[in-house]
């Protein structure tokens, strides 16, 4: 079991190192361009564990691996700065240029999940062939004759080649009755037969209707889909956005009380699906990590102060004010937000803790 929580951490700090590395890289490029000052560049949050100055920026690991952070000459409202320093200072910009240093962050987080995604649809991805595992009993499948080994190759005429596509079509077809095109020991054959319909849950735990015809795939039949460099990044975008459209939908139904908010999990529970994905080996555990970039660039986008979105709304109200907001309530934001972030820490790390005792 030591093993195990030792897997789990090295396996969490490689992940959240990677991503916070990306992040903070994306405002410290744009930082670096804008000609502003980058006085630190840290991965973690507290004490310095150990650290090198290279220039004028000290590069530092600090001891909480829970995120990381740039420090730029003038981000603090209240800072004192002499005439040289204000010229490189980050207060000294306009809001426009701000909003660019800040937005970067979340946005490299994108970047790096659409490389990593790039990658894996290259290398190729194993596809489920539509191939019968399993017969449920008293499903339209075994009435219809179905049994474990056969392959369908169509559906209504329309050629089946995945698991995935055979889904989308009973779904798409399942009114009425369908015609299978089956492949049984070397001969082929039709089958008619009517899917049923059944109630079930969504990845949100919300009740559903679907089709069925009672069959489960055989995880032995499988094939690499393999896709050209420009395929494999319009699949990566497309992914990335099915991972904000799932995690937007989630947040919301969380609010709306139609999720249990005991869902929610934090650092322990990043820890353990990170042990998990990369004992799945190496493609698995690096769509882990594009799928927590994700995520960490997506909610670092949330208006809250203290995150980055939080910034990027001070400075569109900059822009439309065409004035800095006041020094006290930047400082007064940044505490609430703060508060919340230490709040919601404390919340989702109970959750970690509740749910590990239980399993």
């Amino acid at each position: 079991m030591i093993n195990g929580i030792i897997y789990d951490i090295v396996a969490f700090l490689i992940v959240i190192s990677i991503i916070v590395l990306i992040h903070e890289f994306g405002h410290f490029i744009v930082a670096k361009k804008m000609g502003v000052k980058v006085e630190k560049f840290s991965l973690g949050f507290g004490p310095k564990v150990f650290g090198k100055k290279m220039g004028e920026t000290e590069y530092v690991v600090s001891a909480l691996p829970l995120g990381g952070y740039v420090k730029l000459l003038g981000e603090d409202p209240s800072e004192e700065l002499s005439p040289e320093d204000q010229k490189r200072s980050y207060g000294n910009l306009s809001p426009y240029k701000k909003f660019l240093i800040i937005f970067f962050g979340p946005f490299f987080n994108f970047i790096l999940a659409a490389i990593i995604f790039t990658i894996i649809f290259m290398a190729g991805r194993p596809v489920l062939k539509p191939v019968i595992g399993g017969v449920m009993k008293g499903r339209p499948a075994i009435k219809a004759g179905l049994k474990k080994g056969d392959i369908i190759t169509s559906i209504n005429g329309i050629k089946i080649k995945s698991w995935a596509g055979l889904s989308k079509y009973i779904e798409k077809f399942g009114k009425h009755k369908i015609t299978l095109g089956i492949k049984e020991n070397s001969k082929y054959k039709k089958v008619q037969l009517k899917p049923e319909l059944i109630s079930g849950l969504n990845i949100y735990r919300q009740k559903i209707k679907r089709y069925i015809i009672g069959i489960t795939p055989s995880n032995k039949a499988v094939f690499y889909k393999y896709g050209s460099l420009w395929n494999s990044f319009y699949s990566a975008v497309k992914e990335i956005w099915f991972i904000i459209y799932i995690t937007v939908v989630s947040l919301f139904y969380l609010i709306a009380g139609k999720l249990p908010a005991s869902d929610l999990g934090g650092p322990i529970m990043i820890a353990q699906l990170s042990g998990r994905a990369a004992t799945l080996g190496v493609s698995d555990f690096f769509y882990f990590i594009a799928f927590i970039s994700v995520n960490i660039g997506l909610i670092n986008l949330f208006p809250i102060p203290a995150l980055d979105g939080g910034h990027l709304l001070f400075s569109i109200i900059e822009m439309i004010k065409r004035g800095p907001l006041s020094v006290k309530f930047q400082e007064t934001a940044a505490k609430v937000g703060f508060a919340l972030l230490i709040i919601l820490l404390l919340f989702v790390s109970y959750n970690d803790i509740i749910r590990t005792i239980k399993t």
